[in-house]
């Protein structure tokens, strides 16, 4: 039935629909709970806190049920909150039971929450008995699906997702125990978690868990909007809750070492409880192949009831139609003579084409109105790189310039800012980056290039490694040394280095990814004191804010959309005998991978955009996005190259040629933009407070 009753007449039903459209242009991201969502959650919380201690999991034993939890759970009104009101339930949506079984998993509840609670819906919408749960638990297997149909197969939906929220809340609490464990055990004089090797598989293990809750959150989006990819996001929660779930488990356990080991530790409880959980249906790749069915082989399945769960994944509609634009302006102005010149580094960049981006708002729209920009949101920015990526058109020169024009408004001189930003607003002049040097690689704070104050102006010794973009860019944002008696993290003051300075020469670096990076040398460059940004010595300020846009995670992930869109190119062209590769289910399943990689990855980074547009962002949240999106892309060419070979190794198609390409830039990606190392390391001390490393 739809929003106007078919008796109420088409204008009624245009009313209803003109205020559908007017709900849907006013939405945008969000990722906050409601009130009530967050009631549900927080009482689940205290319930499975009280009710369900370590001993209760021990009682209940490998039969995993607890009688008395049970009933409690069911006073408590938890089994039938799903069930419709007229039978005894709550009729909450799905998002509230998800949260639900996210806290019983914390605790390894002992009780089918993620089968009972679809079967009492399924219960109550067939006019069965809900207060018969006194009982015992309903599960869904023991409802005979043959007169059910669609309903039954909607009920074990829902119980995939349920199950994947339950896996992600005991992996959870099993990395939170470990890494609080890590704080405070103590080996050669520190404590276990300042060590890498205990530190980063909990960091991954973080991520993972965090990108899971946001696929089980979106595939409950996109069964409210009827999206016809809903079915497979669910296939997709629950693969990847199953596997992430186990490889965290087992990096818990490992991190307490053969404490982790004996029975009367906690932690093996969640080894053993999320093994169980996640592996009671199967192998859980198997899922993956559901996943190529429902994406590509016209496989349809049920879905569950819900009502719209507030949350949204959308960028709304101004950020869509702001995509149009940026669409309309490449069909004009992308003739076929710059598509054949168009390459993914700054070998890319067209001069006159980038200006004509500039002048169509198009290069830096967010930037402020003052200095030529359109204040467009985090969310029409994220759009707008999306389409840059269809249209396989680089953003590396915009990305570059747009860090050192940001420092420049930030902390540049006013005379700086009227000299240097209109020309860059403009598209006529581009910026790159100096931190790198050879001796100190990611240790950019070990800068050795020095800068020696000569009265007004500064002379300029040193050299840069991997100065990208300098022999097309017109300014360097350059690190450079100016107190050497300090530590190492302080004497430190940024410049914005104009490159066609007396002294500055620049040598290419030619690399695996087929791009151009360069060494850059000074040698005695005067520079005026006008270009220095922010104190004397302040460097650390100036980094700081730069590292804030370098970390932010916006824009890893476009990268892999054109993947997956390569791999579909190939596995659809027929071959010699008329079959595609698209037609084989285990094809479809491994391409399934790289699917259920680019959405987590494109979720994550998301989170990363709404975090940073409202104000929510931790110091984790960018790190995480930027983590998973190029370790999973870098995973994901690899094993699309094995799947083609030996035909993607001297490739012919455009598509494996795209696919090989881009197996060769993906180990750079990890790289640029700090190492998956440093981020690790990021995401280990801000979101699981382990100490620092070193």
């Amino acid at each position: 039935m739809g929003e106007a009753a078919a008796s109420d007449g088409p204008e009624a039903a245009r009313r209803g629909l003109t205020a559908r459209r007017r709900r849907r242009e006013a939405r945008r991201m969000n990722l906050d709970l409601t009130d009530q969502q967050r009631l549900v959650r927080d009482a689940a919380e205290r319930f499975f806190a009280a009710e369900c201690p370590a001993d209760v999991v021990r009682a209940a034993g490998r039969d995993g049920f607890s009688a008395e939890l049970w009933a409690k759970a069911v006073a408590a009104g938890f089994v039938a909150m799903r069930a419709p009101e007229a039978a005894g339930g709550a009729d909450a949506d799905l998002l509230e039971a998800v949260l639900l079984c996210e806290q019983a998993g914390r605790r390894l509840a002992p009780i089918p929450l993620a089968d009972a609670l679809p079967a009492v819906r399924l219960l109550g919408q067939i006019g069965g008995d809900v207060a018969s749960l006194q009982n015992g638990p309903l599960l869904l297997d023991a409802i005979a699906p043959p007169v059910l149909g669609d309903r039954h197969a909607a009920a074990l939906a829902e119980r995939d997702l349920l199950s994947a929220a339950w896996l992600v809340g005991a992996a959870q609490e099993a990395v939170a125990m470990a890494a609080a464990y890590a704080a405070q055990r103590r080996q050669f004089g520190k404590p276990i978690g300042a060590f890498q090797a205990v530190a980063h598989p909990l960091a991954n293990a973080a991520t993972d868990l965090d990108a899971g809750r946001l696929l089980v959150w979106r595939a409950i989006w996109a069964i409210a909007a009827r999206r016809g990819d809903a079915g497979a996001s669910i296939a997709m929660a629950r693969w990847w809750a199953a596997t992430a779930a186990r490889r965290a488990a087992r990096t818990a356990l490992r991190s307490f070492g053969g404490y982790g080991l004996s029975l009367e530790s906690d932690i093996q409880l969640y080894f053993t409880a999320i093994n169980r959980a996640a592996l009671i249906d199967g192998d859980p790749e198997a899922a993956l192949a559901t996943v190529g069915d429902r994406l590509w082989a016209g496989a349809a399945t049920a879905l569950p009831e819900t009502r719209d769960p507030g949350i949204d994944f959308g960028f709304g509609a101004a950020a869509e139609r702001f995509a149009s634009e940026a669409r309309r302006f490449f069909d004009a102005e992308l003739t076929d003579e710059l598509r054949a010149t168009a390459h993914h580094s700054t070998d890319g960049h067209d001069p006159a084409f980038h200006r004509k981006l500039a002048a169509a708002g198009l290069a830096y729209p967010d930037w402020p109105r003052r200095w030529g920009g359109a204040e467009r949101s985090p969310y029409e920015v994220s759009a707008l790189a999306r389409v840059f990526e269809e249209y396989r058109w680089t953003r590396v020169p915009i990305g570059i310039t747009n860090m050192g024009a940001r420092m420049v408004m930030q902390f540049g001189s006013s005379a700086l800012q009227k000299e240097v930003l209109p020309g860059l607003a403009e598209g006529a002049a581009l910026s790159c980056l100096g931190f790198s040097e050879p001796d100190s690689g990611s240790d950019i704070y070990a800068a050795r290039t020095r800068a020696v104050r000569d009265g007004d102006d500064w002379i300029i010794d040193g050299q840069k490694m991997f100065t990208t973009g300098a022999h097309i860019a017109d300014y360097v944002l350059l690190l450079a040394r100016t107190d050497p008696s300090q530590p190492k993290h302080r004497g430190l003051t940024i410049f914005f280095v104009p490159l066609a300075l007396p002294g500055v020469s620049i040598r290419p670096v030619h690399t695996l990814q087929d791009e151009r990076t360069n060494i850059s040398f000074y040698d005695q460059v005067r520079l005026p004191d006008r270009y220095r940004l922010g104190p004397v010595d302040g460097g650390m300020t100036v980094m700081a804010a730069a590292m804030a846009i370098e970390h932010g995670g916006e824009g890893y992930h476009v990268l892999q959309h054109s993947l997956l869109d390569a791999a579909l190119r190939w596995a659809r062209t027929p071959g010699e005998g008329g079959a595609a590769p698209i037609d084989d289910r285990a094809v479809r399943a491994r391409i399934a991978r790289v699917a259920a990689h680019v959405e987590l990855a494109d979720l994550l980074c998301r989170r990363a955009t709404w975090a940073g547009a409202t104000g929510q962002a931790s110091r984790a949240t960018g790190p995480m996005a930027k983590l998973f999106a190029t370790e999973s892309y870098m995973a994901d060419t690899a094993d699309l190259m094995a799947l083609a070979a030996p035909a993607s190794l001297d490739p012919a198609a455009p598509a494996l040629v795209e696919i090989e390409e881009k197996h060769r830039q993906a180990i750079g990606q990890t790289i640029y933009g700090g190492t998956s190392e440093i981020h690790r390391t990021i995401i280990a001390e801000q979101a699981l407070g382990l100490p620092r490393s070193g």
